[in-house]
């Protein structure tokens, strides 16, 4: 007898694949616009637009695309815009050590994980270093990264914790926290 669960995770996997693939395309040679930068200072505070032009351009992008997604849904909170456009900051951490997590890699490296989830804690390596190993630790570590420098920049707490566990399926938090983590996630995994 055929199972059709089986099916059904298959098929949601490549389903996700295909996502990524155009998420891809659409990064690649994406650029912020004069009037998108307008947006981004009318959202976050000199430190935190500092931490935003940190990113490469194609995370700039998605960053204000999920913000749009969010703003045609309902109103944004101010911290929830916050941490739509800072969600990924924490992933220029490889770049920083001289990883390389760019955009010809991050696609593969998220397909990788739809299929094997457990692979890239295994390849991981928390040691800051050039190395591919760093760059798994950080994808798997960027929300917590891309929180911290958040808080440093002055971000509110609020906005903190929501960039922290923006990738994180069961989360602990109060019902404005959970519901304001939702949108998130759901804009974010739109774009």
């Amino acid at each position: 007898m055929h199972d059709r669960s089986c099916d059904q995770t298959w098929s949601a996997q490549i389903s996700r694949i295909f996502y990524r693939i155009r998420q891809f395309l659409r990064g690649f040679g994406a650029q912020v616009t004069a009037q998108e930068w307008a947006v981004v200072q009318a959202w976050l505070s000199p430190p935190e637009q500092a931490l935003f032009l940190r990113m490469p351009s194609d995370a700039q992008h998605h960053s204000l695309e999920v913000l749009r997604t969010l703003a045609l849904k309902a109103p944004v909170p101010g911290e929830l815009g916050v941490a739509a456009l800072l969600h990924d900051a924490g992933k220029v951490a490889a770049r920083d050590a001289g990883a390389y997590l760019g955009l010809w890699m991050r696609g593969p490296i998220v397909i990788i994980e739809a299929l094997t989830p457990t692979l890239l804690d295994e390849l991981g390596s928390p040691v800051p270093s050039g190395s591919l190993r760093y760059a798994l630790y950080v994808q798997r570590e960027h929300p917590a990264i891309g929180a911290e420098w958040a808080r440093q920049a002055g971000a509110s707490e609020l906005s903190c914790w929501l960039i922290e566990h923006h990738q994180d399926k069961q989360v602990c938090g109060s019902i404005a926290q959970q519901t304001l983590l939702a949108r998130l996630q759901w804009a974010d995994g739109r774009n």
